[in-house]
């Protein structure tokens, strides 16, 4: 299985899909035009992974701006991360950061939080750092 890498824009986050290390980064501004578009190829790799994953996975969200269609598709890609963890196939472990300024971020990893079975973190990262 290959790594699933997808750069950055404006409107769109880094995916960073490392399936040798079980650590899979989504990270930047998600408001793409068409979020099911764009994170179609996500879903189906978190599928294709789920498969034969790592012993240990790592889901690390650091999200700057999420736009209401964003929301509604990440619960696709958490179902699956919870499918997962369900499986018992991977220790699975899911990290989302927040900026202490954005309560927008924070509420919405509460909400994903609370709708999954995988241990979730919120966490509280520095606002001045950029990563």
């Amino acid at each position: 299985m290959e790594a699933l890498r997808i750069e950055p824009t404006d409107d769109s986050p880094l995916i960073n899909f490392n399936p040798f290390k079980g650590l899979m980064i989504i990270t930047g501004n998600s408001i793409p035009e068409n979020a099911s578009l764009f994170y179609e190829p996500v879903i189906l790799w978190l599928n294709e992974y789920n498969k034969n994953p790592q012993l240990k996975t790592t889901f690390f969200f650091k999200l700057k701006v999420i736009s209401s269609s964003s929301t509604k598709i990440f619960f696709d890609i958490l179902n699956s991360i919870d499918a997962l963890y369900d499986s018992g196939k991977s220790a699975v472990n899911v990290l989302w950061h927040y900026s202490l300024y954005d309560d927008e971020i924070r509420e919405i990893g509460l909400d994903y939080r609370d709708s999954m079975n995988a241990p979730f973190e919120l966490i509280l990262s520095d606002a001045n750092d950029e990563s």
